[in-house]
């Protein structure tokens, strides 16, 4: 009897897995949150930033893909469904009688460029992001408000609200607050302006690809809500909000990278306290490798721009600054700036964020 060759429907393909998400909370009094971050404690933070560089090398990461791609050469990994999301950006809400030029409106760049008008927008948009890990130390890192339901979230990298080692919903770090604006007071140096509110996290949500992996590849980033201060409505209304486009690939032209770095490769005018972008393409960093999709960008920021938005001009997240390329000496070889895939994770997360709404 003859054979029946049969195939199946787009209807019976089977869906993409979804990656599973780590959630924690911030149970902190938000106006102790506030409190807790003197200009001693910032100035901290921003001095532990030339030490929190994640020292991941570029022999590594190749060695690790190449023996990754061999092992699943014939496995269709490559060819699995990939979610994906997107948001349109959410124009920010308020204006002020000074001129808006920022990141988006300056001409590219071959290296990191100082932000003309940090404190208004769109560069609002980006805030610094300050928090203690397990030891009770002070760190600093960067972040974005981003369009989620209910209009109070912050899209950063894993690595700024997690360790990433096993520690679950209990690892999430504490005193977590998002700071749009912030720059350094003219009239009192060593302390910082916030002219759009300090906004103490509230909830978080982590890939378990990070949270449980400290998978680089695909799992350094995260989202988390803030809770508004005295006097405003929510994050959106007051800054504006990046929209986002998850799933949809690692090359891009024409990104915007913002962030608030403390050191750079090559450079000595990097604080902490000033924000800082590049402009240029992005590319996928092992283009021959499928399972490595990481963004590549040649940007010379370093430690304390983690968790910066890479963002098309159209105001769309496509990633976040996640870490460099170091020698065996921990020593930063070239200005390459990578993101972790936005793919399915990314999805992950913000689906989370704008399920809890």
């Amino acid at each position: 009897m003859p054979a029946t060759l049969t195939t199946a429907s787009a209807a019976e393909a089977p869906a993409p897995a979804v990656p599973g998400v780590t959630t924690g909370k911030q149970t902190t009094d938000p106006q102790k949150v506030r409190d807790f971050w003197t200009p001693e404690r910032v100035a901290r933070a921003l001095a532990n930033e030339k030490k929190d560089r994640a020292g991941v090398t570029r022999d590594a990461a190749v060695a690790r893909a190449a023996a990754e791609a061999a092992e699943n050469k014939d496995s269709g990994s490559s060819s699995a469904p990939r979610l994906t999301a997107e948001a349109p950006r959410t124009l920010p809400a308020k204006k002020t009688g000074v001129s808006t030029t920022a990141a988006a409106d300056v001409p590219e760049m071959p290296v990191a460029q100082e932000v003309p008008f940090p404190q208004n927008a769109p560069a609002t948009i980006v805030g610094k992001i300050l928090y203690i890990d397990a030891a009770g130390e002070e760190h600093g890192c960067s972040g974005a408000s981003i369009a989620a339901d209910g209009n109070n979230t912050v899209w950063t990298a894993g690595h700024c609200v997690h360790p990433g080692d096993g520690s679950g919903s209990d690892g999430f770090y504490g005193l977590v607050l998002f700071i749009p604006g912030y720059k350094e007071s003219l009239d009192t140096p060593g302390e910082y302006d916030a002219p759009w509110g300090e906004w103490a996290a509230q909830s978080f949500v982590a890939p378990e690809a990070w949270t449980q992996d400290k998978d680089y590849d695909e799992g350094d980033l995260a989202a988390f809500t803030v809770q508004a201060p005295a006097g405003y409505t929510n994050l959106t209304d007051t800054v504006g909000a990046l929209g986002y486009k998850f799933g949809y690939g690692s090359d891009w032209p024409d990104i915007i990278d913002s962030g608030f770095p403390g050191e750079g490769y090559h450079r000595t005018d990097m604080d902490g306290y000033t924000q800082f972008y590049c402009t240029g393409d992005v590319v996928d960093a092992m283009n021959w490798n499928p399972l490595d999709n990481r963004l590549e960008m040649n940007c010379d920021m370093g430690a304390g721009a983690s968790g910066g938005p890479m963002a098309t001009t159209e105001g769309q997240i496509v990633g976040a600054n996640s870490h460099v390329e170091t020698d065996d000496q921990d020593q930063r070889i070239n200005d390459h700036l990578y993101s972790s895939d936005h793919g399915d994770q990314a999805v992950a997360v913000i689906n989370a964020i704008n399920d809890a709404n």
